[in-house]
């Protein structure tokens, strides 16, 4: 029997090329999460019309819905994001946030062996670097260095920076059997192919349903990690890539955008 795998976000490109990938392997399921508009629209058959009232409503529908698509499933992979507000470029919208807490929680209740998050390359200060041949990033900031740890890039990268911690408190409070990965997604095309501006932050289709794989059947899986979801780029003035795709499940991207025939896209 195939193990189950639900997606959040399932309209979203991650999701659906996830979906593309792993449809064979696995029984793929999918929804998106409710929003507060729902909430909000009735707002009239709230006890009381405060923001705090609302908040307390959206929690409620958003753990009612997890709740009921979790039943039964043996992995979650959580890619759901408000991005019309809040992105890499602008903008911070606390209920990204406030999801990310609802889908710990709900899984761990539910007892999800397998809790899969996505973060972004943007929780890491890696402009600065992006033109430069250097040693790959680790994902774990040497503190010896920087006792307060490397910087995001933007809010968005704050908020993808409190999912990896909020991911490490609640590795604290997971059940037997169940494991965290908290993966810094680079840049997953619709198409599957790197854009010549972005390739060293391209990751491959196959490499992005190859890692979830992976997580999903390593039996010695630590209970939390954090890795980038970059392939293995690199070429020309760069000799080796920008990310260290360093974890513990025995996978290796295979991609490399410097092999592909890119398309110009600014």
């Amino acid at each position: 029997m195939k193990k189950k795998v639900l997606l959040t976000g399932i309209n979203g490109t991650v999701a659906q090329a996830l979906k593309r990938q792993l449809s064979e392997r696995y029984d793929i399921t999918g929804i998106s999460v409710a929003r507060m508009d729902s909430v909000i629209d009735r707002i009239g058959t709230l006890p009381e019309p405060t923001w705090r009232a609302q908040l307390q409503a959206y929690g409620q529908q958003v753990m009612e819905q997890l709740t009921s698509a979790l039943h039964g499933v043996d992995a979650v992979a959580h890619l759901g994001w408000n991005t019309r507000d809040e992105h890499c470029g602008a903008g911070l919208d606390p209920l990204n946030i406030f999801v990310v807490d609802c889908v710990y929680r709900a899984a761990i209740a539910e007892k999800i062996p397998r809790i899969y998050m996505a973060s972004s390359v943007h929780a890491y200060d890696f402009p600065r670097f992006y033109q430069q041949d250097v040693e790959p990033v680790k994902p774990f900031p040497d503190v010896r260095q920087d006792p307060f740890g490397v910087p995001p890039t933007s809010l968005y990268g704050v908020s993808k920076r409190w999912m990896e911690i909020a991911g490490q408190y609640y590795a604290n409070q997971l059940h037997d059997g169940q494991k965290i990965l908290v993966v810094r997604l680079g840049a997953v095309n619709g198409n599957g192919l790197p854009y010549r501006p972005g390739s060293r932050l391209w990751n491959s289709h196959q490499d992005l349903g190859g890692l979830l794989t992976a997580f999903i059947e390593c039996e010695n899986a630590p209970r939390f990690w954090v890795s980038f979801g970059v392939s293995n780029n690199h070429g020309g003035a760069f000799t080796q890539p920008l990310f260290d795709p360093v974890n513990p499940y025995g996978f290796e991207p295979g991609g490399n955008a410097f092999e592909v025939d890119m398309p110009d896209r600014t």
